[in-house]
């Protein structure tokens, strides 16, 4: 096929998706939307194991096969009470997929990497790392097995501050770094980027949790974009930034309706007086 099928192809399968998407705005149109974007993604699929000649290509169709069935398994045992904690670990499943991807990647071929390649490699890495605690989290306080109060600790900005210049040290570090060292300072990266994204969630709670669910989608779009850039895969960044935008509009959207600021919520504050919250 030549690049300009190639493209039309993408173009078309992202079409779907985003038909898919827009379908969720009624609660009637939701059920078709799932379809619609199922099928987008079931033709991405299709159109890698094609493009690539994947080998041996019956186990792409083995684990896509066990996936869907443990997904749809999963799925209908959820009640309705029980939907936006799945949603949030499906998510953290997507941050999952992006960190190992970047992981992979970053450790196999670094030296036939762009620079550009390095860079979202690593960011992937981070993002995906941190939305995957985070909906962790976000998933255990929706189903009960956390108290949903918010956690603050003293200091709680500054310890995030601290994570985070942590987390870019070790990005450097692991940027000038080759071997096992390299290896070894990815597998710590991913851990403190974990602790980031629990930190972070762990004082969000009550009704500001639909906030943290939109915005954990958000960002998992955006680890999976990253991913495409590392892999020179136009599909999937388009299909990562155009769940990134979707969910951050939500997440604008739904602190429009509740009369509160994104910092807001990210820092915990409400407008009355927090006598839920759990100082730690």
């Amino acid at each position: 096929m030549g690049d300009w099928t190639n493209l039309l192809i993408e173009l078309a399968i992202i079409a779907i998706l985003i038909v898919g998407i827009a379908q969720f705005r009624t609660p009637l149109g939701a059920r078709r939307g799932n379809y619609t974007a199922a099928l987008a993604l079931a033709l991405a699929i299709a159109v890698v194991l094609i493009r690539h000649a994947v080998s041996p290509w019956w186990v792409i169709i083995v684990a896509s096969a066990l996936g869907a069935v443990a997904g749809w398994v999963v799925a209908a045992r959820v009640n309705m009470i029980q939907i936006p904690s799945l949603v949030a670990l499906q998510h953290g499943m997507g941050g999952v997929a992006a960190f190992l991807v970047s992981f992979v990647e970053l450790t196999r071929t670094t030296a036939s990497l762009t620079s550009v390649g390095v860079v979202s490699g690593y960011i992937g890495l981070l993002v995906g790392s941190f939305t995957f605690a985070g909906s962790m989290i976000a998933s255990a306080k929706l189903a009960n097995k956390m108290k949903q109060q918010p956690t603050i600790y003293g200091h709680h900005n500054a310890i995030l501050l601290l994570i985070l210049a942590v987390a870019v040290a070790l990005i450097v570090g692991a940027v000038t770094a080759t071997g096992a060292l390299q290896s070894l300072l990815l597998i710590v990266l991913v851990v403190v980027a974990m602790v980031l994204g629990v930190v972070f969630s762990i004082r969000i709670g009550g009704a500001d949790m639909p906030v943290l669910i939109s915005f954990l989608n958000a960002t998992a779009g955006l680890a999976a974009a990253f991913v495409g850039v590392v892999i020179q895969n136009r599909l999937l960044i388009a299909a990562g930034a155009t769940v990134c935008s979707s969910g951050s509009i939500l997440t604008y959207v739904m602190c429009v309706s509740m009369t509160r600021s994104l910092l807001n919520v990210f820092i915990g504050q409400r407008k009355v007086k927090p006598a839920a919250a759990v100082k730690a």
